[in-house]
């Protein structure tokens, strides 16, 4: 067993004389009110974690920051450790599934190890002191009560005092060991609202892919509050060759309005970025079963229809993806065949699916003076069932076929609308517009085009979904972590098609 783990085995004798001593110091800050803990860094009078512990820790070496990344707090000298948040790690920014799959490895591997905190002393002590009952309470706890503090196995002497303090506060937590399974670990991991981390120097030596150790000892942009340059791509340091150009499809214009960009610019293939309407308002989006349901804010529960786990998270993740980068392009092909797809859905069915359709529409449409086709979401519909507890959907979506006028701006010479409705799988032909769209009236087989697009629109309406959950904050606890854990690899994506 290595030397560190060995400490984690004494490490509860340690922590029961800290315990004494921390009570010592909290009876000493009632005698005397007047003193005051030093936070490194500017103070934040909201925050209120940090704040509690800050003098319990200060007596015990360790400095406390609110931004680990705050540039006087990278040019201060680090001589002891350090506990405090991440600027690009804001509330309820939830770990995406690399980050969840990255922090398990380490910990399973025993380099790190966390302290999960209910950072409230409302919880009563539940009767049972078990993982399943703190789980329960940590579900069901507000965003700003959920605190999970990741470090370095080397710091492990640090994690222990900070046990030791949160614990006189009456906080309730628990401290991962080597003896948790990852599993419990990467549930709290999976849903934690507030991710922080013990600074160190052996920390920051630690190389890893696990998010919250990237971060450490790197400094913020000058006037700025993130590591990136762009605010839009945290955490997407850069787009990679071959994701599509970032694309909002509003800018194609419409049938009342021109283009504003450039046709050089214009992706083609296919582009969502609707936000679904509903009849009902969410207060929770729930998984279970290989299912979504959502809670309104009555209480009902409201079914959603069956599909595929894979497919329902290579659609989640490009929605969180397109959210992160403000872009609604899924995928183009060029005129050479060459292939640009979104990450979130490279080599997947779904991926592979989309690709397929962005080669459709030119095979049901002939004598157009056109170079580009587009499929664009227009409108996303959700309904609730007469009768019943589930919800289904309608997609109002256009194909766009696309050429550049002699300034080189994109025009939709003809347009053909389509509403597609889930529960039938099907799309109906709603007509056209457009300069040339008489032209394709005599030259189209509107149905084969329809249902050559059926899937797409399909997508189209869960897409529209996941974005209306995200744009309200939909709380998405229950069965996070397993729908993250659920593996969306399907057909390769080729290079070129």
């Amino acid at each position: 067993m290595p030397v560190q783990n060995t400490k984690l085995l004494s490490g509860r004798a340690k922590a029961e004389r800290r315990l004494s001593a921390v009570w010592l110091l909290l009876t000493s800050a009632l005698l005397f009110p007047g003193v005051q803990a030093e936070i490194l860094g500017e103070p934040n009078i909201q925050e209120t974690f940090l704040n509690t512990i800050a003098e319990a820790l200060g007596a015990y070496e360790i400095d406390v920051t609110q931004n680990l990344n705050a540039r006087n707090v990278i040019s201060t000298r680090i001589e002891k450790p350090r506990l405090g948040r991440f600027p690009d790690l804001p509330l309820n920014s939830l770990p995406a599934s690399e980050e969840i799959q990255a922090w398990e490895s380490a910990f399973s591997t025993g380099e790190i190890s966390a302290l999960a905190v209910l950072s409230t002393a409302a919880y009563p002590e539940p009767e049972t002191k078990s993982f399943e009952s703190f789980l329960v309470l940590w579900l069901s706890a507000p965003a700003d009560e959920r605190v999970f503090i990741s470090f370095d196995l080397s710091d492990i002497d640090a994690a222990e005092t900070i046990e030791s303090v949160v614990a006189a506060y009456s906080y309730q937590l628990i401290k991962f060991s080597p003896f948790n399974t990852a599993n419990q670990a990467g549930r709290l991991y999976a849903t934690a609202a507030q991710r922080l981390a013990i600074d160190s120097r052996n920390a920051r030596r630690y190389r890893s892919n696990v998010t919250e150790f990237e971060y450490l000892g790197e400094r913020v942009r000058r006037n700025t509050n993130s590591l990136f340059k762009d605010d839009g791509n945290r955490g997407n340091r850069s787009l990679p060759r071959s994701e599509p150009s970032v694309f909002l499809k509003e800018t194609l214009g419409d049938e009342y309005e021109a283009s504003t960009i450039r046709e050089i610019v214009v992706p083609g293939g296919v582009a969502f970025g609707e936000t679904a309407t509903l009849p009902v308002e969410v207060e929770e989006l729930i998984y279970s079963d290989d299912r979504f349901v959502v809670l309104d804010k009555t209480g009902r529960r409201w079914q959603l229809p069956r599909e595929k786990p894979q497919v329902l998270k290579a659609l989640f993740d490009f929605v969180q993806r397109a959210v992160d980068i403000q872009s609604d392009s899924i995928v183009d092909i060029d005129a050479k065949g060459r292939v640009k797809m979104s990450s979130a859905i490279r080599d997947t069915d779904v991926g592979y699916e989309i690709m397929r359709a962005d080669t459709q529409p030119f095979h049901y449409i002939d004598n157009l003076a056109v170079n580009k086709s587009v499929v664009i979401d227009i409108n996303v519909d959700w309904k609730s069932v007469a009768n019943e507890e589930r919800l289904v959907f309608e997609t109002d979506y256009e194909v766009r076929f696309l050429s550049a006028d002699n300034m080189r701006i994109a025009r939709t010479r003809a347009a053909l609308e389509y509403k597609y409705r889930s529960e039938e799988h099907e799309s109906s032909y709603q007509g056209s517009w457009g300069r040339l769209a008489s032209r394709v009236d005599e030259n189209t087989n509107f149905e084969g085009l329809g249902t050559n697009m059926n899937q797409v629109a399909h997508y189209a309406g869960w897409i529209g979904l996941f974005r209306k959950l995200r744009l309200d904050n939909v709380n998405f606890l229950l069965g996070r972590y397993e729908f993250m854990k659920v593996h969306k690899s399907g057909r390769e994506t080729p290079f070129r098609y």
